[in-house]
């Protein structure tokens, strides 16, 4: 329900959108847009062509372009930002969050520099300076944070770009052991503007190194005078900027943080990755791992609206695949050009093709669906091979059993040929073992091969076992009719 109600204030605002971009009411436009949410105006922008996201793009403020700009695709971001003079990008980008102010510089690479400059030069870097000097005077450790705009971004290019580094935000609190709780407010209040998250407070020591975490609700609710070292948690979870962002989240899901600090390996506090960049990271992988299962490539945008993606680039995503499945589908052909002999003396060996490839394909896509889901939660690691292969073999042998049983009455009633009902019984028992086996067994070596296995796709296992089940239903009917 809440999705329907979602959807029709999404098509209200496009209706009004589109008819004030057909009537060039820009003062109407941009009293509309001022009032509705960035992720909705970043939905209907999705839907626009080039000049009318323009349009709409410019009626906005500055502070809801950014907002706007961290809701759109990559594609769609880059057509907004390409026409605007750099001073205007540096503006925008300057009140974006870091971790988002990250990608999009990476989608201008060749005017990233003279972006990063322009940025540099929106507030004098002496006066950033001195106020870091005069909060340090007092003894507090600003660290990165206090400098949002001038190295944050750029330091955050030196990491892998599905990388912990390039997600995480170095504008947090830091906190000294020391602190009493009324003390730690009391400095936060001064340097509140600069943090992007305040949910936790992260205490290090002279080094710059981690020692503890400790909530923002704690440190409210507990007695003014107690120390941040009485309040914090010293049992930490963190990881390293060159962790892949999938492991990130898996940690985030396991322990239920927030947020997730990124250290370096002497321990030193680099920044936060927080959950609702987090949760932007598994719907983009979640995409992309289903359009790997339906033989699409995601190109690295698996966040990409529907209507952005322009024709050419929905080609040349799926050509490939579709050539490799049709290459491999031929197999099923020459399989069938050498049981030839075979198929022409008992001609009811076709009738049940369908019936047997299908099943095959369907049990390997069920196998390759749950390993690959084993394996992307780390309940299945390499070290399980053997177990694996067992355990799908035996289920395959079980459900080959039940639906072998089926198949047999069925091809009695079709044609009351014993001998052929067997084999059609058969065939179906060692093409559901034979699928579940390889279909377990493929996903598990690409993971050894460092290749993703959801690349391994249902289409894939589907089209091999299509060739290699025929091949075996036609030799068991082989056997089977004495041919």
């Amino acid at each position: 329900m809440a999705n329907e109600t979602e959807r029709t204030e999404i098509q209200v605002l496009e209706v009004a959108v589109r008819e004030g971009l057909e009537k060039r009411r820009r003062r109407d436009l941009r009293l509309l847009l001022a009032r509705e949410h960035p992720n909705d105006i970043a939905v209907v922008l999705e839907r626009l062509n080039h000049d009318q996201r323009h349009t709409v793009f410019n009626a906005l403020s500055l502070g809801n372009q950014a907002e706007v700009l961290n809701e759109l695709s990559p594609r769609v971001a880059r057509q907004v930002l390409e026409d605007l003079p750099i001073p205007k990008i540096a503006r925008i980008l300057d009140r974006a969050p870091m971790d988002e102010t990250a990608r999009i510089l990476t989608l201008f690479r060749k005017r990233q520099a003279r972006i990063l400059d322009a940025m540099r030069r929106q507030v004098r870097v002496e006066e950033v300076q001195s106020m870091t000097h005069a909060l340090k005077a007092r003894g507090i450790q600003v660290g990165m944070f206090i400098m949002l705009g001038y190295e944050g971004e750029e330091s955050l290019f030196k990491y892998p770009p599905q990388s912990a580094g390039r997600m995480m935000t170095e504008k947090f609190a830091r906190v000294r052991p020391g602190w009493t709780g009324q003390y730690t407010l009391r400095y936060l209040r001064r340097v509140n503007a600069d943090l992007e998250t305040l949910t936790n407070l992260y205490a290090d020591d002279e080094q710059d190194r981690l020692v503890g975490v400790v909530s923002l609700r704690e440190v409210v609710t507990a007695d003014p005078k107690k120390k941040i070292e009485d309040l914090m948690n010293t049992d930490l979870v963190t990881v390293q900027p060159e962790v892949d962002r999938e492991e990130v989240a898996r940690l985030l899901s396991r322990y239920d943080y927030l947020a997730m600090p990124v250290v370096d390996p002497d321990g030193r506090m680099l920044g936060v990755i927080t959950v609702d960049d987090v949760i932007d990271v598994l719907a983009a992988e979640t995409t992309e791992d289903i359009l790997k299962f339906g033989a699409v490539e995601s190109g690295g945008t698996a966040d990409e609206s529907y209507f952005a993606i322009p024709i050419r680039t929905v080609i040349s995503r799926r050509l490939g695949w579709l050539l490799l499945l049709f290459v491999a589908g031929t197999m099923t052909g020459s399989v069938l050009r050498f049981f030839e002999a075979e198929l022409a003396t008992v001609v009811a060996l076709s009738f049940f093709i369908p019936l047997l490839i299908g099943t095959g394909g369907n049990t390997g896509a069920q196998t390759v669906s749950t390993l690959v889901r084993g394996l992307a939660t780390g309940d299945v690691r390499m070290k399980d091979i053997w177990r694996v292969i067992q355990r799908e073999f035996t289920s395959g042998l079980l459900l080959g059993t039940i639906l072998g049983v089926v198949a047999y009455f069925r091809a009695m009633l079709w044609t009351p040929d014993q001998a052929l009902a067997l084999a059609v019984g058969l065939g179906v028992l060692a093409i559901c073992a034979w699928a579940n086996t390889i279909a377990a067994l493929i996903p598990l070596l690409a993971q050894r091969l460092k290749i993703d296995p959801a690349t391994v796709s249902a289409p894939l296992i589907t089209t091999l076992v299509d060739a290699t089940g025929l091949a075996i239903y036609l030799l068991i009917a082989k056997l089977t009719l004495g041919l």
